[in-house]
C-alpha cells in the first residue's frame, strides 16, 4: 500500500505517468475505493452523508464512463484500467486538502477561495498529465479534456442535485 501510495505522490508532482503502474484489477480496486472514501466525506462535509455518498457514486460512474469512452474514441481501450487507477488514486491524494477547505471554516473567505483556485487548477493539471500518458497525445488535449470532464461532470451532478445549486 505504502508503495502505491508514493506512486500516486509521483503522479501528483508529474513524475510519474498511468502506464508505469500495474494494469490490475486489485490496484484499480484500492484507488477507486480510496477515491470514493475521500470523495464521500468531502461532499458528507457539505451535503450530508446520503447525498455525500450518491454525488461520490455518481462523480466515480461518470469519471469510468468518461474514460472508458475517450479511451475507446482513441482505439486504447486497454489502458482503461490503468487510467482510472491514475485519476482515482491522484484525486484521492488531491482530495485530502479538499477535505481541510471544506472543513475549514475558520479560514479567512480569500484564503478558502484562493485554496480552492489553487487545488483545482493542480487537479486539472495532474488530470492533463495523466490523460496525455492515456492517450499518448500532447498535453494541451489532456487539459482539454480534463476541463471537459469538469464542466461536463459538474453540470451533471448540479442537474442530479438542484439542492446544491440553491447554496
Amino acid at each position: 500500500m505504502a508503495q502505491l501510495i508514493r506512486f500516486w505522490f509521483e503522479l501528483c508532482l508529474l513524475k510519474a505517468a498511468p502506464q508505469d503502474m500495474s494494469a490490475s484489477r486489485p490496484v484499480l480496486g484500492v484507488s477507486a475505493g480510496c477515491y470514493a472514501l475521500v470523495s464521500v466525506l468531502v461532499a458528507t462535509l457539505s451535503s450530508g452523508f446520503h447525498d455525500g455518498v450518491r454525488m461520490a457514486l455518481l462523480e466515480l460512474l461518470l469519471l469510468a464512463i468518461f474514460i472508458a469512452g475517450l479511451l475507446y474514441l482513441f482505439n486504447r481501450p486497454a489502458r482503461i484500467s490503468q487510467t482510472l487507477a491514475a485519476l482515482t488514486g491522484s484525486g484521492s491524494l488531491l482530495g485530502l486538502p479538499a477535505l481541510v477547505l471544506v472543513a475549514g471554516s475558520d479560514f479567512a473567505a480569500p484564503t478558502l477561495s484562493a485554496g480552492w483556485l489553487l487545488l483545482l487548477l493542480w487537479n486539472l493539471l495532474v488530470n492533463a498529465h495523466i490523460l496525455r500518458h492515456a492517450l499518448s497525445s500532447s498535453l494541451v488535449l489532456g487539459a482539454g479534456l480534463s476541463i471537459l470532464y469538469l464542466l461536463a461532470s459538474t453540470q451533471i451532478i448540479m442537474a442530479s442535485f438542484p439542492q446544491l445549486a440553491a447554496r
